[in-house]
């Protein structure tokens, strides 16, 4: 069958008009198309004409969707409001809405004729559809729900508000509802009155809308809300049972930690103290223990101001005795390429001796940092190529060019590059001879300072004496370490696990060397020649207290002794966190055995997690273990305090905290280099 057998055709041979173009001849000529008769199809009642659609309003902000207050010319009762703004309970829309009566077949309202008498077209103006008389019950109620929706929540638009077992609209109807919702302040052509003081007259019976006997849906924002207070009830009755596993600092305090954080005021010294008037009057010596005057608090004893030059990259520092070497950089009128400016002070006076202060030039720069940054011999000191004599100040320029020194021993110094070379060299009447040059694994180029555990003095590369000396070899984490005999140049592989593990640590002791594979938990010890001497396990490598760094040097039983019983044979004492949740410091004396358990302060106590792991920068302890040293207490906290263990207070200072280099001179002198120069630190009370 053809298309033209479907439309039809005259009997004169053109096309009959279709059914549709018969229907939109419409009688009115107001563009209004009426729909096509469909009353001869099966189970389809005929369609009524559509009123004309009013344009659309443009569509609220999202915001809008979750404000209370309806628009002002909308009618959200069955009363007529007043003219002007409304005031409304802002809870008004939270009470329960009326349940809403099942809705009839579709056929049903399609089958009733739409069209209003003239005198009640006027509704329609605003967008809204009014019952009437003629109709269904069921569509009074679905337009006054319609009303209210629109005033409370735009979630009740949804389709889902209809009943499981109730046939659903069609998107016909549901899209006349919303677009006659949308356009509800727009009025028709003929008449512009706004449609909020026009409310049209109805009759109770069939537009009141009874709200209690409503069950509002739960919106999405009310169960988000119920949820959430759901889960902080949850949080507060389970958190206290699970303090004890969690990872993050806790809020639980005991009364002694109460009693250190009314104590934890941080200061610069202790009360009432006296003035102190600057400058240095103490012993100027260094036993290998603070003094047990810094429990009193920090001051300024005097801060020595430095050329410019010396301190825009930072000056470098190295303290032997009672003197203070310092270097940086410089530059030599008239000449070209970098230049090394020295200087010398004698610090056991009230104020800083300068000594001598020299220029000389160079071919590395003194802005680089190397460690070692010195190697000191019996009469000289070496600073990258620079040989200085430690008497008068003279320069020399040594021969190994960009190479940085590393050890020295019976007269033969050691240098390396920072790529896969070293060097050994002897000086003989004023004339530096080449030795030995070896190879060795990639070097790092900053030197040793994070290849130890710091058990040892910083700095410390050589081990033995005589014939079996040897320096441990700057090596990357991915390499094996190596060390060089000083005399030979013959380099040796340090044992280490078959499979080396993450986190492969060398000490450098005074009789050998130490190797610690932190991830696979064993420790190797050798002798200065490299030779295995035994094994040990490092399970306790976690909870291993931390070692006053006094400036003593270990032997290689005294760090296997340290890390398997904890006791710190070389040094002053040990310094620890103990408990759990609730820390402690516990100070523990080598002397004796002795330990002294405080709550930790206040100011501290505040990045302390329920492990009590303690993992400072440096710690020192007076000998009485009455007063400790900390620099980086925790990696959240980097300043340097004193901490007064007998009492539970706190010292620090601003200056204290400014330098990013410091060096114990004596035991009651701390010296830090900054920008600025370099400041000397006491005990407030000396």
């Amino acid at each position: 069958m053809s298309n033209d057998d479907v439309l039809g055709t005259s009997t004169d041979g053109t096309q009959a008009p279709s059914a549709r173009s018969r229907e939109e001849e419409s009688p009115d000529s107001g563009g209004v198309f009426a729909l096509p008769e469909f009353g001869t199809l099966p189970g389809f009642a005929p369609l009524p004409e559509l009123a004309p659609l009013p344009d659309l309003a443009p569509l609220p902000d999202f915001d809008d969707f979750f404000t209370l207050t309806p628009p002002a010319d909308e009618v959200i009762t069955e009363q007529a409001q007043p003219e002007g703004p409304q005031e409304m309970d802002p809870l008004a829309g939270l009470a329960p809405l009326p349940e809403l009566v099942p809705q009839p077949a579709i056929a049903q309202p399609l089958a009733e004729d739409p069209t209003a008498p003239d005198n009640e077209k006027e509704p329609m103006e605003s967008g809204v559809a009014w019952p009437q008389a003629e109709e269904a019950p069921a569509r009074d109620v679905r337009g006054a729900a319609v009303l209210v929706s629109t005033s409370v929540n735009a979630f009740e638009l949804l389709p889902d508000e209809t009943t499981s077992e109730e046939p659903q609209p069609a998107s016909r109807d549901v899209a006349s509802i919303a677009a006659a919702t949308a356009s509800s302040r727009r009025t028709s052509e003929g008449d512009r009155t706004p449609t909020a003081l026009r409310t049209p007259d109805l009759e109770p019976s069939r537009t009141w809308v009874d709200k209690t006997a409503v069950k509002r849906k739960p919106s999405v924002v009310m169960i988000v809300l119920g949820c959430i207070l759901a889960l902080n009830v949850a949080v507060s009755l389970f958190a206290p049972s699970q303090s004890g596993s969690s990872s993050t600092p806790s809020s639980h305090q005991t009364s002694s930690r109460s009693a250190a954080q009314a104590n934890s005021e941080v200061r610069e010294h202790a009360a009432n103290l006296p003035t102190r008037a600057p400058g240095y009057r103490g012993s100027a010596t260094n036993t290998h223990s603070i003094s047990p005057q810094w429990s009193s608090g920090v001051a300024t004893a005097w801060t020595l101001e430095l050329p410019p030059e010396m301190t825009q990259f930072g000056p470098q520092m190295f303290a032997e005795g009672q003197v203070l070497y310092i270097a940086g950089n410089d530059t030599i009128e008239g000449q070209r390429g970098s230049a090394v400016r020295t200087q010398a002070y004698d610090l056991s006076g009230e104020e800083p001796t300068l000594l001598w202060d020299t220029v000389g030039p160079t071919e590395n720069s003194a802005i680089m940092t190397y460690t070692p940054a010195f190697v000191s011999s019996e009469t000289q000191l070496f600073f990258h190529d620079v040989v200085i004599d430690k008497a008068t100040g003279e320069q020399t320029q040594a021969p190994w060019g960009d190479d940085f020194p590393l050890a020295q021993a019976d007269g033969i110094v050691v240098t390396c590059s920072t790529t896969s070379s070293c060097r050994g060299w002897m000086q003989t009447s004023g004339e530096w001879t080449n030795l030995w040059t070896t190879t060795t694994n990639p070097q790092t180029s900053y030197g040793l300072s994070n290849q130890g555990l710091g058990y040892a003095p910083a700095g410390t590369t050589r081990s033995g004496t005589g014939e079996l000396a040897s320096v441990l070899v700057p090596f990357n984490y991915q390499e094996t370490p190596q060390i060089i005999n000083i005399h030979t140049g013959k380099t040796t592989t340090l044992p280490s696990p078959d499979q080396s593990g993450l986190g492969q640590y060398v000490e450098v002791a005074t009789d050998g060397f130490v190797i610690i594979d932190v991830s696979k938990k064993q420790g190797f010890l050798t002798d200065s020649s490299g030779a295995r001497q035994s094994t040990f396990s490092t399970d306790e490598y976690l909870r291993l207290p931390a070692v006053s760094r006094d400036g003593s040097n270990p032997s290689t039983a005294d760090i296997k002794t340290f890390m398997t019983t904890k006791t710190a044979n070389w040094a002053t004492g040990t310094v620890g966190l103990v408990g759990k949740d609730d820390c402690s410091i516990q100070v523990t004396l080598t002397s004796d055995g002795s330990s002294r358990t405080t709550p930790v302060p206040g100011v501290l106590s505040q990045h302390m997690t329920s492990t009590c792991l303690f993992s400072p920068k440096e710690v020192r302890v007076s000998a009485d273990g009455s007063v400790l040293y900390a620099d980086t207490f925790t990696y959240q906290d980097q300043s340097r305090y004193f901490i007064d263990t007998a009492n539970g207070l706190t010292y620090t200072s601003n200056l204290l905290n400014l330098p990013k280099q410091t060096m114990w001179v004596f035991d009651d002198m701390l010296i830090g280099a900054s920008k600025t120069g370099v400041t000397a630190f006491v005990p407030a009370s000396s």
